[in-house]
């Protein structure tokens, strides 16, 4: 029974102070992970990243940049890891675990990031007792301030639960999702930082338009978005409440408000989701 070069047994999870990760697939999504780790503190202190991707020279240049450790293939990323992202595009996941050694394999928690990648495949294509979840994080993690959905369906266990905590509850809301409800939460935790994205850049406009300069009207907008969530966050207020409380009777954030109603903001915001759910 194999766990990587630490040499690990099935279970040994729990024991870890240094959780040795391994990306199969060094993408956007990956790398905002990492970034989350170097981010909070957690990087090369509690966190060691290995990494592949196809094209060595951008995977070495990006790791470089995020202090994460190069491999030449998925086999190698394995040997190194007790824990296993797999971040590579849904169509090469399958692949990629069939190239695996299933004695490579056990102990490990492996981890899919891959959209579509559900319970029931990781099941049929991984060995048996091999540990798995399926998740969909975002790019906020990048920053610490980022949600990952987590499949209720999955196999960890105690020792699992805690490794997995470990590596993300500091870069984000982990909220587990029943299987019949993962794809509209992966939409609104995935799509929607480019949705205010837009959104900031619209009151950056607007902040132009009146004469500030692109730079601070970009800053303003930028940490409006970003305090109003961790509003919502620390004070636990439904959106409609929290909106309310800033509303004053005959204030001009209310009549704002108006107008973005009767332009159809709301509307606009719901038929987006839909036009992604299809």
């Amino acid at each position: 029974m194999a766990s990587g070069l630490n040499g690990l047994k099935a279970g040994s999870l729990r024991n870890l102070k240094m959780i040795n990760v391994g990306l199969i697939g060094f993408g956007k999504m990956a790398m905002a992970i990492v970034q989350g780790w170097k981010t909070a503190g957690m990087l090369n202190e509690s966190v060691k990243a290995w990494a592949y991707a196809p094209t060595w020279s951008k995977l070495e240049a990006n790791c470089a940049t995020l202090q994460a450790t190069p491999c030449h293939t998925p086999g190698e990323v394995c040997d190194h890891s007790e824990v296993l992202i797999l971040a590579c595009k849904p169509y090469q996941v399958e692949e990629v675990l069939k190239s695996l050694q299933p004695a490579a394999l056990e102990g490990k928690l492996v981890v899919c990031v891959a959209a579509g990648i559900n319970f029931e495949k990781l099941e049929a294509w991984l060995p048996e007792r091999v540990h798995h979840v399926s998740i969909m994080p975002n790019t906020a993690m990048a920053a610490a301030a980022g949600i990952v959905i987590e499949e209720q369906n999955n196999t960890m266990d105690e020792a699992d639960r805690k490794v997995f905590e470990r590596l993300f509850s500091p870069l984000a809301l982990v909220e587990p999702i029943a299987p019949k409800d993962f794809s509209i939460a992966g939409t609104i935790a995935g799509c929607s930082p480019a949705f205010l994205g837009l959104y900031a850049e619209a009151l950056a406009d607007a902040g132009v338009k009146y004469g500030l300069s692109r730079p601070v009207a970009a800053r303003l907008a930028a940490r409006a978005v970003y305090g109003a969530g961790a509003m919502l966050i620390e004070e636990g207020k439904e959106p409609s409440v929290f909106k309310n409380e800033i509303c004053s009777p005959g204030g001009t954030t209310i009549k704002g408000i108006v107008t973005l109603e009767k332009d159809g903001f709301r509307k606009a915001v719901i038929e987006a989701i839909e036009a992604i759910e299809g």
